[in-house]
């Protein structure tokens, strides 16, 4: 979870021009440099050294001079080359100060046994340099245990990088196309400046709140992403079921963005992961964060609108919430269609069936024992047909954690309220169903992020002037 930086330090690293590369000819041996423009290892530049008179010991190679780096820092090394012939090299990495002055001795590779015209890595890892560095020359040169180079032969070089660290990594410059979550690039001037390899490993971050504010949420971010456009869902599994969290079904995310998951289920474990459909992360593991979110009371909620949450007792503690009867949720039902088919000359007939439903017959009938709070339950109950139902673990009874109800027709029984009192029966039996699609209709606006839209009351009222009571609840900007 994070994003991570590497710098290739080479300022010509694959060869476009000689700049920074020469030939070392070796004991006895002539050689020149030339830049090649085909077939290099990366892209189609490379360097070539051509050997005009032979060497009279294994000896000679190409070199690399790498301003613009820092003193007493690790740093690892790789070159990589190919031989006109089968030989034995190796590669050197000399720290030296801003008067070409060497500082400490050479840092030598282990030999490597090139294979002729196969390109081959030559690295040196984790070697320190000295006080006063500020370059270092790579050397890729014949090992004593290699042959002479005879008139003719010839060493490529391409693709040098030094960088900081214990180990050298996979090689990249600027000229890399962005992709799989790694976006490359020159830091100046392509090909004479060093360059970047930027990984995104995409984070979800998790904020849970069981205050009823507007109700019991999870506040998710999305972070770490490559700053352009993904498309993402984000999903959350409770209860061993996974749905996508409303407002971020192919969600796109540019950097990091954020959603709130306004139905949550209550009192027990449940998990966010990402699925990236398309952009540069696409592919890109993302690990799951989990979170519980214990809450006193159960809550009920049009799912469309949050700010219609109301929390629900499971039995009678005061009367600022409606609570369940004795009689709720004592029974579910769960049918499926079935058709009992008989085999003419069998005693067994056979049963045709389908799929067996979620629970039907869900009695949640309760009491409200305020004026405040039955008209509360009624407004909810006149605004949807739809319910979402939360448990928080409390006398579940085998409801799931996120309940989502179709009562068709609540009954109100006004108890004792001919007589003066305030206590309220409401019948309500329906059935479980899926859970609606339909994204958030009504945000949440606080008083404060309303107040900031205008300077009186009276703008506000000429501004909606034309606009409904479900218009100004949707947007009280008017937009």
């Amino acid at each position: 979870m994070s994003v991570v930086t590497r710098t290739n330090l080479a300022t010509n690293p694959t060869a476009a021009s000689t700049t920074g590369y020469a030939a070392v000819a070796g004991t006895g041996g002539t050689a020149a440099l030339s830049n090649q423009t085909t077939a290099g290892y990366s892209g189609n530049n490379f360097n070539r050294v051509t050997w005009s008179v032979a060497t009279t010991s294994p000896s000679g190679g190409a070199s690399y001079t790498q301003t613009g780096l820092a003193a007493s820092t690790q740093y690892s090394h790789q070159v990589w080359v190919r031989s006109s012939k089968a030989q034995t090299v190796n590669l050197s990495a000399q720290y030296k100060d801003s008067s070409s002055v060497n500082v400490g001795a050479a840092v030598v590779s282990a030999n490597v046994a090139l294979t002729a015209n196969v390109w081959t890595e030559l690295k040196v890892e984790g070697a320190t340099s000295g006080a006063a560095v500020d370059r270092v020359v790579l050397t890729a040169a014949a090992a004593s245990a290699g042959t002479n180079w005879a008139a003719s032969d010839t060493l490529d070089v391409d693709a040098v990088m030094p960088e900081t660290g214990p180990t050298c990594g996979t090689y990249f410059d600027g000229s890399f196309v962005n992709a799989n979550s790694v976006m490359y690039a020159w830091t100046g001037t392509a090909n004479a400046s060093t360059s970047t390899a930027i990984t995104y490993t995409p984070a979800i971050a998790l904020v849970g709140h069981s205050t009823f504010d507007p109700c019991p949420r999870v506040e998710v971010t999305i972070s770490d992403m490559t700053p352009t456009d993904n498309t993402v869902t984000l999903w959350v599994t409770a209860d061993g079921k996974r749905k996508a969290v409303r407002e971020a079904r192919k969600w796109t995310v540019n950097g990091s963005n954020y959603v709130v998951d306004y139905e949550p289920a209550l009192g027990r474990t449940i998990a966010y992961d990402l699925e990236i459909t398309s952009g540069l992360n696409y592919g890109a593991g993302v690990t799951q964060q989990t979170i519980r979110v214990d809450c006193a009371t159960w809550c009920i909620q049009d799912p469309l609108v949050p700010s219609s949450a109301i929390a629900l007792d499971v039995s009678r503690q005061d009367s600022s919430k409606p609570y369940l009867t004795a009689a709720a949720v004592k029974s579910l039902e769960y049918g499926a269609g079935v058709n009992i088919i008989p085999i003419l000359g069998s005693t067994e007939p056979v049963a045709l069936m389908g799929q067996r439903s979620i629970a039907a017959g869900v009695d949640f009938s309760m009491f409200t024992n305020t004026a405040e709070v039955t008209t509360q339950l009624r407004n909810l109950l006149q605004q949807t047909p739809l319910l979402l139902v939360r448990s928080n673990g409390v006398r579940n009874n085998g409801i799931p954690g996120l309940a989502y109800y179709a009562a068709a027709r609540p009954v109100e029984h006004p108890v004792t309220v001919a007589f003066g009192g305030t206590l309220t029966q409401w019948e309500l039996k329906g059935d479980l169903v899926a859970a609606p699609t339909m994204n958030v209709l009504v945000p949440v606006w606080t008083y404060g992020t309303v107040d900031a839209l205008w300077g009186t009351y009276q703008a506000a009222q000429t501004a909606l002037a034309a606009k409904s009571y479900l218009d100004v609840l949707k947007s009280p900007s008017g937009v």
